[in-house]
């Protein structure tokens, strides 16, 4: 491993994506009415995001950088996302949806390629048109698939930034933090509005690449940031200070000299397919386990997931990853 990649990303992306399961076991088994904005659990999820989303932040504008090509910068995106997810719903719809739906496989089949059923599939949020998980204290089917279309609308603003050239200038991202901010404040109890917040992690991230020769990384501001924050728990405030102490934290801790850290992900990145396969497998555990602990289904989960995560990736995202490190500029 160069020193270029001595780094502990890949332990985050793990963690991120474990934290989102870990999350969710709570809700899923709970219901979203009887879980709370300040819940532990539900903060230890959005956390997990957040961790995703600076990291994605801080490295999208490298790639930019390295290989500033419109045309190459979004077959490498497509390749990274698109193999994966499209496996992954066509192991929901005709893995899990056989054996979860309560219709029968003719009723299932025919709702599956209904028109009308189509119009609330592109990000599966509820189930029930095709008989899936209607019994489930929550019905959605792959509820974290939300976070995909946002992330590709910030590779998008990278893109055009990068095009107009603006990413070489240190502010560059100081105006659509600000922006994200104002229209998070204005409307963050707004459906679904509320998830413009998580926006300002990746802008935040791509500051903090941008600015990363003239940034300090101490623990000490690490401290003090999250003391800060914490000052003002329960409150919107504490979004606020979160805004900075996470990415700040994220990029800190990445960076440390942590050796086993750094060989984390020599097996592979197990993240994306645990993001997309985690949510699914847990309606299904509790479809067929109505009755299991919280405890019980955090740990049923991972053992499920995770190996499926192994086998995307190396089934599928490790061969679409070798063609994205192949792909050139035009000449």
């Amino acid at each position: 491993m160069t020193a270029q990649y001595r780094n502990n990303f890949d332990f985050l992306r793990f963690l991120g994506a474990a934290l989102i399961i870990f999350s969710h076991s709570f809700a899923l088994s709970l219901g979203y009415a009887n879980i709370y904005e300040f819940d532990w659990h539900i903060l230890i999820g959005q956390f997990g995001l957040a961790v995703l989303l600076v990291i994605s932040g801080y490295l999208i504008p490298a790639s930019w950088e390295r290989l500033p090509d419109y045309k190459v910068f979004f077959r490498k995106r497509l390749l990274r996302i698109a193999p994966g997810l499209i496996v992954s719903i066509l192991a929901i719809l005709f893995i899990i949806g056989p054996i979860a739906t309560d219709l029968t496989l003719t009723e299932y089949f025919a709702a599956l390629f209904s028109p009308a059923t189509w119009t609330t599939l592109p990000f599966y949020t509820d189930g029930s048109a095709l008989g899936l998980f209607t019994a489930n204290p929550v019905t959605y089917v792959d509820a974290p698939l939300w976070a995909i279309p946002l992330e590709f609308f910030l590779y998008v603003v990278v893109a055009v930034m990068g095009i107009a050239g603006l990413l070489r200038y240190k502010i560059s991202m100081v105006p659509f933090i600000a922006v994200t901010v104002l229209l998070w404040a204005v409307c963050y109890m707004l459906q679904p509005f509320d998830k413009i917040r998580f926006m300002i992690y990746f802008f935040v991230g791509a500051f903090l690449w941008i600015n990363r020769e003239r940034i300090v990384y101490k623990w000490y501001a690490v401290a003090a940031m999250w003391l800060l924050a914490f000052m003002f728990f329960h409150t919107q405030v504490f979004y606020v200070f979160a805004f900075i102490a996470i990415p700040y934290t994220v990029i800190w801790f990445a960076n440390l000299p942590l050796e086993r850290l750094h060989n984390f992900g020599k097996y592979g990145d197990f993240s994306f397919g645990m993001f997309i396969y985690g949510y699914p497998i847990q309606q299904t555990i509790v479809h067929f386990m109505p009755s299991i602990e919280i405890w019980q289904l955090i740990l049923l989960s991972f053992v499920f997931t995770v190996p499926v995560a192994v086998l995307s990736f190396y089934l599928i995202e490790r061969h679409a990853l070798a063609k994205k490190d192949k792909i050139r500029a035009d000449k």
